[in-house]
């Protein structure tokens, strides 16, 4: 395999073979000669928590190749579910945006060597459009599986004798949540050992940036006018995950924009939160926020769904005293609102996050 396509696609089979063949061991990394994949491995889980995609250095192909597999220890090690999915959803973004920019024939060989799946060409025409692509429908329930918009539902698919049709970008996309669960499930699996000085000192400046930027992508930069501590315990699930890059279901993101609409939180703002989401499209995403604020459409003007909704949705989290006497989401706001601004010294007004 050539080195430059190991460090383009280190989950690969081959990739995989190719590092364990140098054996390299723990110690190892200790000495200065691997300060460069030690580095390398810090700046991509940075790279995951502050930008939420890991870039692709492909200038020199070893250490983009051996720092893989350590960043993925350093996230184990770190040992937070959160940072986990942060991470995992990262890297399998920057694999996204490289096979974008491949033939088919790359992509047919990531599907069919590395995840089974049964892909294969075709010219299928349906509506006046032209699907290259067809996929298994197990392959596909499987791989999309993690996803949860609506146009992933294979109800909304053009299925033909028990394959799915698919264009480029989408089978990129069905391979990105390949990897995105491969990688998830890798560095969930903990660790612990005793660490040289210097990656203990990495782990360190990992937890650091974490935590710094934890409050940020955890959703608690929100305008002013919005109570962030009044939040019910659903909406703050739906919050925390879309900006953890956990993959929304529409009545989660409905509900979300929703509930953020109606305790007036800026349009501007809702669409910035959205700025996350992997195949974010702004000016879909604006038109939506404005049609369900009442701007757009029949300007009707939509409230959060009631908790029974919500419960059947499986968005009901984490529910408190509260949640056991109300029925809607703005009431538990209304209630927790004052509950808050109670608490609050008067000369210091209302307990709010800044944007």
């Amino acid at each position: 395999m050539l080195e430059r396509d190991a460090a383009k696609y280190p989950f690969l089979k081959e990739a995989v073979r190719l590092v364990d063949a140098l054996n390299i061991q723990l110690n190892d990394l200790a000495d200065p000669s691997f300060s460069k994949i030690l580095d390398r491995a810090t700046e991509r889980v940075t790279e995951a928590i502050i930008e939420g995609v890991v870039e692709a250095k492909l200038e020199d192909y070893m250490t983009e190749l051996l720092s893989y597999p350590v960043a993925s220890m350093l996230v184990s090690l770190k040992g937070d579910s959160f940072l986990d999915r942060r991470y995992a959803l990262a890297e399998a973004v920057r694999i996204y945006f490289l096979l974008m920019k491949e033939d088919s024939k790359t992509l047919f060989d990531i599907a069919i060597n590395e995840f089974n799946w049964d892909l294969q060409n075709t010219k299928e025409n349906y509506d006046g459009q032209t699907y290259p692509f067809k996929l298994f429908f197990n392959n596909y329930l499987h791989s999309s599986s993690i996803f949860h918009e609506d146009k992933w539902k294979l109800v909304n698919r053009i299925l033909k004798n028990g394959y799915v049709l698919l264009q480029q970008n989408e089978v990129a996309r069905l391979i990105q949540g390949e990897v995105e669960m491969l990688i998830r499930e890798r560095v969930s699996n903990r660790v612990n050992f005793d660490l040289p000085s210097p990656i203990k000192l990495k782990l360190e400046e990992i937890s650091k940036i974490f935590e710094e930027n934890r409050r940020k992508i955890g959703a608690e930069d929100l305008p002013l006018e919005v109570i962030r501590e009044a939040f019910p315990p659903c909406m703050t699930y739906c919050l925390e995950g879309l900006l953890s890059g956990r993959r929304a279901s529409h009545m989660e993101r409905f509900a979300l924009t929703s509930f953020l609409i109606n305790v007036g939180m800026p349009i501007e703002s809702i669409v910035d939160l959205y700025v996350s989401v992997t195949d974010f499209d702004e000016a879909l995403t604006r038109y939506q926020i404005e049609h369900i604020a009442g701007l757009k459409g029949n300007k009707t003007r939509y409230t959060p769904p009631l908790c029974d909704t919500l419960r059947t949705h499986g968005i009901c989290r984490n529910k408190d005293e509260i949640c056991e006497r109300i029925k809607h989401p703005l009431n538990y706001y209304r209630i927790k609102a004052k509950r808050v601004i109670a608490s609050q010294p008067k000369e210091n007004g209302t307990n709010i996050i800044n944007n």
